[in-house]
């Protein structure tokens, strides 16, 4: 018996929104551009956030160090593909090995460019590392792991602009390609990676700021069981003017940026949401006022307070979710939409892709625009709902 009174109760509330189509329209798009918003929202921040971390831990490294005043270069090199060229001294690298806690480490020297002419390509970082202590660059090859002289390995998008051919130029002379990187979502995507032990071959007008005895970056693994910050701190006390990075650290200043999007989001989610409470309560109204009499003859048959609520809300849940699942597609094809204008999209490669987290995240956007609306419709529904059936058929 309850089953089927709850069916009928559906029913009833079916029919009644199909009654008033676009009122109920009106009500179901405004929850769904609440929808929209907030999955937008948590699809971005998500997406950022998986996209720097998925970064840091590709690396392979727990603390990374830079010139104090390449910090942010080095964010942008390793987040956003941005071609930096920074130095400091190789005995930076030298202190830092001798700490018992250190249990790899190599670096790294970022050059200028490939030259322009045949068979050579304008976006790409060179980048002279050592292959015997390299845990960065190895691990992501196809192919050959072993460069000879005048060979070199490329990164993916140069891979993908270029292609593995034979020969290319590199400062004006030729190179081998016998090898390319699979896609980081780093910096390293579009580098070129040479030998340090070639970097003799190379002529110091093509050189540029470049001088021998100074790296770029170094990459630190800590023992197991070590402490990373007291690693850090150490460091620091040895070396007091370098800048140092950590998995955590990196990409501060996009998480800085993150933070303040999402306060701008958040506003504009509480504006939205208290404006779809307001058009929620007025439908609501509207609604009521019209059915007093509909609802004082349902009393008068039998029907208690509790059923007509149901209905009402029955209704409600009917149209919000309708607007919800409009709102959870709008949202995604915001995130693909803006992929390729939105900076901070486009920069680090965010994307919405369908994944049980981001189908759970549409979930709750989808549930919390229904709830608006519920929230809503509540006042005016339990107004009538409290109303003597006698006074309710009397008033029009």
């Amino acid at each position: 018996m309850p089953i089927y009174r709850s069916v009928a109760i559906a029913a009833i509330a079916w029919k009644n929104v199909a009654r008033k189509i676009f009122r109920n329209l009106i009500l179901a798009l405004a929850v769904s551009l609440l929808v929209a918003l907030l999955s937008f929202a948590l699809l971005f921040t998500k997406a950022v956030r998986e996209d720097i971390d998925a970064a840091t831990r590709r690396l392979g490294a727990d603390i990374v160090i830079v010139p104090s005043e390449a910090k942010t270069m080095a964010d942008e090199f390793i987040l956003e593909s941005v071609i930096k060229t920074f130095y400091m001294d190789d005995l930076v690298f030298d202190s830092v090995m001798d700490l018992p806690e250190i249990a790899a480490g190599t670096y790294q020297i970022y050059l200028h460019t490939l030259s322009s002419g045949c068979c050579s390509i304008d976006e790409g970082q060179v980048i002279a590392f050592n292959p015997d202590t390299d845990f960065v660059v190895t691990p992501w090859l196809k192919g050959a792991k072993q460069l000879n002289e005048g060979e070199v390995f490329i990164g993916s998008y140069v891979y993908d602009y270029l292609g593995l051919i034979s020969t290319a130029k590199l400062f004006g002379s030729g190179v081998k390609i016998v090898g390319h990187l699979e896609e980081t979502g780093t910096g390293l995507d579009r580098g070129i990676f040479m030998r340090i032990d070639d970097l003799n071959k190379i002529s110091k007008e093509a050189m540029g700021e470049y001088a021998p005895g100074n790296i770029s970056i170094i990459f630190l693994k800590v023992k197991e069981g070590a402490d990373v910050d007291q690693v850090v701190a150490k460091i620091r006390k040895i070396n007091p003017r370098i800048g140092i990075m950590t998995r955590g650290s990196i990409g501060a200043d996009v998480r800085d940026t993150l933070q303040d999007i999402l306060k701008i989001f958040s506003i504009t989610i509480a504006i939205s949401s208290i404006l779809a409470i307001l058009l929620a309560w007025s439908t609501f109204t509207a609604m009521t006022n019209e059915r007093q009499r509909e609802v004082g003859i349902l009393r008068a048959l039998g029907a208690r307070r509790h059923h007509i609520v149901q209905m009402f809300l029955g209704e409600a849940f009917i149209i919000s979710l309708a607007g919800g699942l409009l709102g959870i597609g709008l949202g995604h094809g915001l995130i693909i939409y803006l992929a390729d204008d939105f900076n901070l999209l486009t920069r680090l490669g965010a994307h919405s892709v369908l994944t049980p987290a981001n189908i759970l995240l549409s979930g709750v956007a989808m549930l919390s625009g229904i709830t608006v609306c519920l929230i809503g419709a509540l006042a005016p529904v339990l107004r009538l709902a409290r109303m003597e059936p006698l006074l309710a058929i009397k008033e029009e």
